[in-house]
């Protein structure tokens, strides 16, 4: 029998958690389903962003899976070192995005945060800056390139993904905020 490949395992592993996102996890976090029609109004679900990302990693797993590749190294400390940094950048990024927002709303309001999460500026707070962290950050692990650099076209970049999901949907709220 012929051993799988290293990319064909990183493929499995992908294709499991992306199945495992799509059929278990999503469901059972979600309210509603993908569309949604609320009186002759259609609206996007709850479920849609996060099933079209997991048909995106399932899309990737069965490519990588499909067509491995012709030299790959084995797992050094080096590698390691590289999956701990995202795990530190993504953790910090998407926990500026969750609580940055409530935190400056308790800090500077008497209201809190959720009867101001779907009005400019606040529902952008959390949003804008852990997604300029993340973004800049990343791009700095991959490429010596200044930071303010990197952190304009993170924040360019951040408002635009922003304003493409916001301004045409009068209900959809920037994540986290629908959980606040």
């Amino acid at each position: 029998m012929k051993r799988l490949h290293s990319d064909q395992w990183l493929g499995l592993v992908v294709l499991v958690l992306a199945l495992v996102l799509l059929f278990v996890w999503i469901p059972l976090d979600t309210g509603t389903g993908l569309i949604e029609q609320v009186r002759r109004r259609v609206l996007i679900g709850d479920a849609l962003a996060p099933s079209v990302a997991a048909c995106v990693l399932i899309l990737g797993a069965v490519l990588t899976w499909l067509k491995p590749a012709a030299r790959t190294s084995r797992l050094t400390a080096a590698n390691l070192r590289w999956m701990l940094a995202l795990v530190v950048m993504f953790t910090l990024s998407l926990g500026l995005m969750r609580y940055l927002g409530p935190l400056v709303a308790a800090v500077l309001t008497d209201t809190g945060y959720r009867p101001l999460r779907d009005t400019v500026p606040w529902k952008y707070i959390g949003y804008a800056v852990g997604g300029t962290v993340m973004i800049a950050g990343l791009s700095r692990m991959s490429q010596p390139r200044p930071i303010w650099r990197l952190v304009l076209i993170g924040a360019v970049a951040t408002m635009a993904i922003a304003l493409a999901y916001d301004l045409p949907f009068d209900t959809l709220l920037l994540p986290p905020n629908g959980d606040l």
